[in-house]
């Protein structure tokens, strides 16, 4: 069938682009022609083989030019058909367009302010919204998730939400963003998880580069920690609780960003843990996108939101799929509901940090390995148990053997093929 013409869609979204779908030849030319003499902003043109395109009913050959717009349609189609998700992204504009312009005061400042919020509310919802989440334990994963659902149940086009890992994402782009969303949990002592540790370290190094140019983005972040963990009341909690997420945000003010709405937080001190806080800044989220009124609750890529407790109930008397997925010799890692199953068996899985960039590099998998804890009742060890633990240590995990505060022992760094 046809390229798709996703990137064309998308490449709609924003003002002053010239945007263009052509089978090569003639027409091509023409269309080459109108671009290269487009000076308001960049031109995107899609070229395709004729044999490819023509008579394919998925196909629909179009220019869109803002020079048009004072006098006629920027966008027209050539022949009668036009592909289903341009015609769902021209209805959707125009319903934008007449509702946030015609029936609501230009200016948000005009008239009243749920008029005003609403009027914002739909120029938000007409761009693209990026959603950057960063996790060891899911978590900030599915409320990210959980985002990237309702924008899309929202009215948003599918090719317009995208939801992914901090590392997934480059940081040069981030000036050519409209909206980035970020859902961040803390690890360790203040520090970001694995999957965003290498975003916050290259935002950092290229800080200067990046200042003054993220005045057109606007971001938003939600943070999860535990105002706890250090202890009750304690200088290294209140240093520490959602500490990634307030320097993210702190150095995102810095590079010239504008904030959409207040950061949030979700403290697992809540008595529904971080979902409290979550529920309360995502009302505000999606109030301030036009998207309050969707139900997300369909299937979409992402998968479902599912709590540590609903897991705990579907893994058949905590069996999951864990024999698979430490059967399968494909991969290193086990899949993500697993990953909550093997907790419950005093284990985690993690990748080595260190190597993630080369890996990535090299287009293969993070280097990940298990943590494993030992039963040690009573916190007591003979000369014959260490002896025999530290050469388990020695022969499948990295040499390291770790004494916890739950009176035992854990080894760390053993891959895959040696958890039985």
């Amino acid at each position: 069938g046809p390229a798709s013409q996703a990137q064309a869609l998308r490449a709609m979204e924003y003002s002053e682009v010239y945007v263009a779908a052509s089978p090569m030849g003639d027409a091509a030319k023409k269309v080459l022609a109108e671009a290269s003499g487009f000076a308001a902003g960049p031109s995107v043109v899609l070229l395709a083989a004729p044999a490819v395109v023509e008579g394919h009913k998925a196909w629909t050959s179009f220019t869109y030019d803002p020079r048009r717009e004072a006098t006629s349609s920027a966008f027209i189609a050539e022949g009668g058909e036009v592909r289903k998700e341009i015609q769902a992204f021209l209805d959707r504009e125009n319903l934008l367009t007449l509702v946030a312009k015609r029936s609501l005061p230009a200016d948000p400042t005009d008239g009243a302010g749920d008029a005003g919020d609403l009027s914002q509310g739909l120029a938000d919802a007409s761009k693209t919204v990026t959603v950057l989440y960063t996790s060891d334990t899911g978590h900030a994963e599915e409320c990210g998730k959980a985002i990237a659902r309702q924008c899309r149940g929202g009215g948003f086009a599918t090719s317009s939400v995208r939801c992914g890992t901090l590392d997934s994402f480059d940081v040069g782009a981030l000036a050519g963003e409209a909206l980035v969303v970020f859902c961040v949990a803390t690890a360790g002592k203040g520090e970001f998880p694995g999957n965003g540790r290498g975003f916050w370290e290259k935002l950092n190094a290229r800080a200067s580069e990046l200042q003054g140019t993220l005045g057109g983005m606007r971001y938003s972040v939600f943070g999860l920690g535990d105002s706890h963990y250090w202890g009750k009341g304690t200088e290294e909690s209140r240093i520490n609780f959602a500490k990634p997420a307030r320097e993210l945000d702190e150095l995102m003010q810095k590079l010239g960003a504008q904030r959409l709405i207040p950061s949030g937080y979700g403290d697992d001190q809540d008595v529904d843990q971080y979902h409290t806080g979550f529920g309360e800044w995502k009302s505000q989220l999606y109030s301030r996108l036009g998207v309050d009124k969707a139900d997300a609750a369909g299937g979409e890529d992402d998968g479902p939101v599912k709590s540590d407790e609903v897991i705990k109930i579907e893994t058949n008397q905590l069996r999951g799929t864990l024999k698979a997925a430490l059967d399968d010799v494909t991969t290193g890692q086990v899949p993500f509901h697993d990953t909550k199953v093997v907790k419950f068996h005093g284990s985690y899985q993690q990748d080595d940090r260190d190597l993630r960039e080369e890996r990535q590099k090299l287009g293969i998998e993070n280097a990940f390995s298990f943590m494993i804890r030992v039963r040690l009742p009573a916190g007591y060890c003979t000369a014959e148990q260490w002896l025999a633990m530290d050469d388990t240590c020695q022969r499948h995990a990295n040499g390291t053997l770790k004494i916890t505060t739950r009176q035992t022992w854990q080894f760390h760094g053993v891959v895959k093929r040696d958890v039985k």
